[in-house]
């Protein structure tokens, strides 16, 4: 074979080989860059790292009001936390506070009053008081008594007249907690008896409107004492307490054993099963709630201004109540009863 021939077919086959070449080049290339697009992987997004960072904080802070050391009031009975009779010393009535750290020790407390210099006892006042003596007369610390913070009312304090008195409690790791309490001391501490006998009374006047509403307004009451120590009743003619619905219960609104009770629609609490429970009576017709309070005067006390409405039956009002029927008021820390008012 010449030179000239052989050149020519190679030429030729050179030709054929760039060709199919090309056309693998082509389509290797389109299905490169269509497997790029799609296999893209977007980044995260700046809304579920704002998000992931808020639950973070969040659980912090619950952690951190869960670290706090907590103070509350022991109750004496449902209405009242002044333990009074249950004490063999003289005609002494106190106020006990219960403190408690999850994740350390009460390192010290403070008692304070809205009336000033009424009261100023602090960590060492409290370990050396009467209740506080070892049997050797040494001073116990909070271990020996468990964080109990008794407040002798009569005695400790100084200024006579009513007021509120806080309890602060303070851990070993800086932070705090409050509770705050009514003191009426008039009632408590005025008389040979420690108070505790001292009843409140209570008049009222009674109207009842064309709607089926009775209106029962105080009038005067000898002793103004918060309305945590009474209670109503919602009795028919024949003197029975009427039993369906709230025939009777507690005045003041209070979570007592995890529950709500209370009829006063004036309530101003941040509680929230609180307002449940005050825009539920407000809206109520007296089917469910027969008795229906207001404390006009915000004061938190049974005064004079304040009303009780009793449903009856009536354009606006579907409640058990009669002519004939009474509402009593008790006073709970020695069952007497402070007031009737009678449905006319």
């Amino acid at each position: 074979m010449s030179k000239a021939h052989f050149f020519a077919i190679f030429l030729l086959a050179a030709s054929f080989t760039g060709c199919i070449g090309g056309e693998d080049l082509e389509e290797l290339t389109t299905e490169e860059e269509s497997t790029t697009e799609d296999d893209t992987i977007e980044p995260v997004g700046e809304d579920n790292v704002t998000n992931l960072k808020k639950e973070i904080d969040d659980l912090k802070a619950k952690i951190s009001d869960y670290e706090k050391p907590q103070v509350y009031f022991v109750g004496h009975n449902a209405t009242s936390k002044i333990f009074c009779e249950d004490y063999e010393y003289n005609n002494d009535c106190y106020l006990l506070a219960k403190a408690f750290d999850v994740n350390g020790v009460i390192d010290r407390f403070s008692w304070t009053s809205s009336v000033a210099n009424s009261i100023n006892m602090s960590y060492d006042d409290r370990l050396c008081n009467d209740l506080m003596l070892d049997a050797d007369g040494s001073c116990l610390n909070f271990n020996d008594y468990n964080d109990w913070f008794p407040l002798e009312i009569c005695d400790d304090l100084k200024e006579k007249v009513n007021q509120t008195v806080t309890i602060t409690v303070y851990d070993n790791d800086g932070q705090q907690d409050s509770a705050s309490y009514y003191v009426d001391y008039d009632a408590l501490c005025n008389n040979t008896s420690g108070g505790i006998d001292n009843t409140p009374i209570a008049t009222f006047i009674v109207e009842q409107s064309s709607s089926g509403v009775y209106h029962i307004e105080v009038v005067k009451v000898s002793v103004q004492v918060e309305l945590e120590h009474f209670s109503f009743f919602l009795k028919d003619d024949s003197g029975s307490t009427y039993v369906g619905g709230n025939g009777f219960g507690e005045i003041a609104m209070q979570m007592l054993a995890g529950e709500a009770h209370g009829i006063d629609t004036a309530y101003t609490g941040d509680n929230e099963t609180l307002k449940e429970r005050k825009q539920a009576i407000i809206d109520d017709d007296g089917s469910d709630y027969p008795v229906h309070f207001s404390d006009n005067d915000r004061d938190g006390m049974l005064s004079a201004g304040d009303q009780f409405m009793v449903y009856g039956t009536g354009n606006a009002a579907t409640g058990p109540a009669e002519d004939g029927w009474k509402l009593d008021i008790q006073y709970e820390p020695n069952g007497d009863i402070s007031g009737s008012a009678r449905l006319l």
